[in-house]
């Protein structure tokens, strides 16, 4: 894990030890664990201020690395694709919102637009959200999760569920600041 760190950026031992086991207390966290019930260091108190300006998930976001053929997707695609691709940056571009619905039959390019969205607007600093209704759907978007983990939806939901996800959360910074949430639905 701490390989991981490593490889995203230049950053001391110490730094990255303690980024190591702040991710590790978050992902036990996310299980109702904590660090502490194991046989863990804990993570230095003087590194608590280190790297906080972003939350996590905003973190998260801006070091997911754009596959090489991602870049070159754009200039690939066929003449519906581009269509809906200059249709929707476009919205992005004047500062607007809008809802689009991408639809049509397996192996019609879905997904490829889909990622030469995501790959045009993070090439450009810009936050965008791969979400999908399942693990396997989610996985083959760059940074894609399922919408579930993402915005903490209940799994088996009834009239009673509510999301958990705080507005102050940094799941919820993270929605604010997007320019394009992506939902494949595979079906």
């Amino acid at each position: 894990m701490s390989e991981d760190f490593k490889r995203k950026t230049t950053i001391s031992v110490e730094l990255r030890v303690s980024k190591t086991l702040q991710s590790l207390n978050l992902f036990l966290e996310s299980m109702g664990k904590s660090i502490s019930l194991y046989d863990l260091p804990t993570r230095p108190t003087n590194m608590d201020n280190v790297d906080c300006e972003f939350p996590r998930e905003i973190q998260d976001e801006m070091s997911i690395q754009i596959p090489p053929e991602d870049y070159e997707a754009e200039l690939k695609l066929n003449l519906e694709q581009h269509k809906a691709f200059s249709m929707i940056i476009d919205v992005i571009q004047k500062g607007k919102s809008g809802i689009f619905f991408i639809d049509g039959p397996g192996g019609t390019g879905k997904t490829f637009l889909y990622r030469a969205l995501l790959a045009h607007l993070r090439s450009k600093k810009l936050m965008a959200i791969a979400t999908a209704t399942s693990g396997v759907a989610a996985a083959i978007m760059p940074g894609g999760r399922t919408a579930h983990s993402h915005f903490k939806i209940p799994i088996d939901a009834n009239e009673s569920s509510e999301c958990t996800m705080s507005k102050q959360s940094g799941a919820a910074e993270l929605l604010r600041r997007s320019k394009l949430l992506v939902q494949f639905i595979k079906h």
